[in-house]
């Protein structure tokens, strides 16, 4: 006999439920966050008349020339197909029709979205609507100062000179700025690539801190850049475990992100064992990419005590739908190259990765060197049955990515 668990597996690539099989005689526990209802269309409006900071969006709409709408990428969990066109509904309120309004992609460094992933994200309906282009780090930039941190602000011109400027994402755990989500769409979202450097380097003397958004410099500096640039507004949503929208929020990019910090804080609030011998830390809902699979220990990296004892093993878990990602300032050759091993996070425990959307020379080559790579469950199970016997307690996160220790 055998346990199975099951767990969400591949955020916009099928969003399935992918079971996990342990032993019989292991205790293989689920830890999942404390969750939220997706919400229905009525909340989802309501949330829209009932902004944050500034006037309804209708107002801010009324005499501009035209507006821009920023979106997150496919590493981001944003259900943007259900909030993009109640958004163009209070716009064309105020007079602004989808003639008017272009929509960018925010990749900030990442890669631009081809019309699949668009379809995706935005809804065939939408597409086929509205201009959609990608920001691209390197091109068609205006510098609209510095901020008191240093950095140089370079942004997107079509941001810049759009007369509404809003931003549509999602509030999820980060290691930099504490959270995703408000200013963060504009730096780095529209940024150009210096901006991003300057932002993102470790050596920049900038505070910085998974789930702190009080005392975070990293996050400050993002504001400062996305006032520059005139950022009007956002449309915030802390999404469930399985992608749905547990909130809305919108209005001011610091008051409606501060509101829906709070909702994230409690939805994805979890109770977390220490100690264990196995820990199983699954991406969902970032597990589009493997570049995005380290956000799996945010529950780690927030918990007070190890969950996995130093004689255990952790198993990072990605489906990696679209290969191993990238990234124009990370990564092997480039400016803030990422050379160190995954495990060394975890040393003495050993480290496993299970990720069928790449192959180990995918892995940079410190964490190839003292990592276990396994392209199926079933040989993740053999490696741990190498290395633990019965009675082996194995705590599952199945979306680790949102899930923080409380």
């Amino acid at each position: 006999m055998t346990e199975n668990l099951s767990v969400p597996w591949g955020a916009w690539f099928g969003d399935e439920e992918r079971e996990l099989t342990f032993p019989a005689d292991w205790e293989a526990c689920l830890f999942p966050p404390a969750d939220a209802p997706n919400l229905d269309e009525a909340a989802v409006r309501r949330a829209f008349a009932a902004p944050y900071g500034t006037p309804p969006l209708r107002e801010l709409a009324r005499g501009r020339r035209d507006a821009v709408i920023v979106i997150d990428d496919l590493s981001r969990p944003t259900p943007a197909e259900r909030l993009l066109p109640i958004l163009l509904e209070e716009l064309a309120a105020g007079g602004l029709e989808p003639e008017r309004i272009r929509v960018i992609v925010g990749v900030a460094g990442h890669r631009p979205l081809m019309r699949q992933d668009l379809v995706r994200k935005l809804g065939a309906a939408m597409v086929d609507l509205l201009e959609v282009k990608n920001h691209h780090p390197h091109e068609n930039l205006v510098q609209v100062g510095t901020t008191s941190f240093g950095t140089p602000v370079w942004l997107n011109r079509d941001f810049v000179e759009a007369d509404l400027k809003l931003c549509l994402g999602s509030i999820n755990p980060h290691g930099g700025p504490g959270f995703g989500g408000g200013a963060k769409l504009v730096l780095p979202g529209v940024a150009g690539i210096e901006t991003l450097y300057h932002n993102h380097r470790q050596d920049n003397g900038l505070k910085r801190g998974l789930n702190d958004v009080e005392t975070n410099q990293q996050r400050a500096d993002m504001e400062e850049a996305a006032r520059m640039g005139g950022l009007d507004a956002v449309v915030n949503v802390v999404v469930n475990s399985r992608r749905g929208i547990a909130g809305v929020f919108v209005g001011d990019m610091v008051e409606a992100h501060r509101a829906g910090v709070e909702l994230a804080r409690r939805v994805f609030a979890t109770q977390v064992p220490t100690g264990w011998d196995v820990g199983v830390f699954n991406a969902y809902p970032k597990d589009n990419e493997f570049i995005q699979a380290g956000m799996a220990f945010n529950i780690w990296n927030s918990a007070r005590e190890p969950i996995v004892h130093e004689g255990g093993t952790v198993v990072l878990c990605s489906a990696a739908s679209e290969g191993p990602g990238f990234h124009s300032l990370h990564g092997p050759g480039m400016r803030l190259p990422n050379t160190g091993s995954l495990r060394a996070r975890f040393a003495p425990r050993e480290l496993v990765i299970f990720s069928p959307g790449i192959n180990a020379r995918d892995l940079n080559a410190a964490t190839r060197a003292d990592t276990t790579y396994c392209r199926t469950w079933e040989e993740v199970m053999a490696v741990l049955q190498r290395r633990h016997g019965p009675g082996t307690r194995a705590a599952v996160f199945p979306c680790a990515a949102i899930q923080l220790a409380c």
